[in-house]
């Protein structure tokens, strides 16, 4: 067991929340029991995944996509009325963390892809209000399009969408998870020959092809989940608290 408030503010300082202006809460989102034994985790709050921490007898549950943000109604009804009565019948703890977790440097989402398809050099990416969320970085040799892409659904999604309008060799690939396409801007200035996040809006096809980028839809979901995996890995070796991960399926 584990005190749920010391694997707070140790993931706080590990992850620094601070270092970055985000539109949700970072960390506790809500309070349960005040020992940890075991924690489920996943890419988003829902009703699924806590059903699922409740069937696996978990204590706290681990997620990157919280259950409050700025821009949504602060009344509970609905869904979210029922998520919360989930959580409280069930004394279970939601601890969430959102762009530190996309960000950071050896748990990050963005790093975690990088390794993920063997990338070499990576440098910070992604401008948001002057702090870089994302990663630039390398093959260690060139690699011929079809074959990049083959790693790709591999490795993150075997459904993620391609806009195939780059060079016939992949070099330098742009990377920022879940939904930034404005950042493919950027990786253009930055002579990227792919750029890599979530999702894609209908403008993106014409300027991809326009500007000779390949652009690759790999799904929010999908590029979301080894964040939270590799944050799960160091909680439960500071804490010897298991931690599991659990894939709730998303398409999106």
């Amino acid at each position: 067991m584990a005190s749920l408030h010391e694997i707070i503010a140790f993931t706080d300082s590990y992850l620094d929340t601070g270092s970055i202006k985000d539109y949700c809460p970072q960390g506790l989102q809500a309070e349960g029991r005040g020992e940890v034994g075991k924690i489920v985790s996943g890419v988003s709050a829902c009703a699924a995944l806590f059903g699922e921490a409740v069937k696996r007898k978990a204590d706290a549950v681990l997620v990157h996509h919280g259950m409050f943000w700025d821009s949504e109604p602060r009344v509970l009804k609905g869904s979210l009325k029922e998520r919360v009565k989930l959580l409280l019948e069930n004394d279970l703890s939601l601890i969430a963390y959102h762009l530190p977790l996309d960000r950071h440097p050896v748990s990050g989402n963005n790093i975690q892809l990088v390794k993920r398809l063997g990338l070499v050099d990576a440098e910070p990416f992604g401008d948001y209000h002057g702090k870089s969320i994302g990663y630039a970085a390398k093959t260690a040799a060139p690699v011929k399009i079809a074959a990049f892409m083959e790693t790709v659904k591999e490795k993150i999604n075997p459904a993620a969408r391609f806009h195939a309008f780059g060079p016939g060799e992949i070099k330098s690939v742009a990377i920022c998870s879940g939904a930034a396409p404005e950042l493919v801007r950027e990786a253009i200035e930055r002579r990227a020959d792919m750029f890599i996040t979530g999702e894609e809006p209908e403008w993106i096809y014409h300027l991809a092809r326009e500007e000779k980028i390949h652009y690759v839809a790999a799904g929010h979901h999908a590029t979301e989940r080894f964040g939270v995996m590799a944050l799960g890995e160091v909680i439960s070796e500071k804490f010897g608290v298991p931690v599991e991960f659990v894939d709730i399926p998303n398409p999106i």
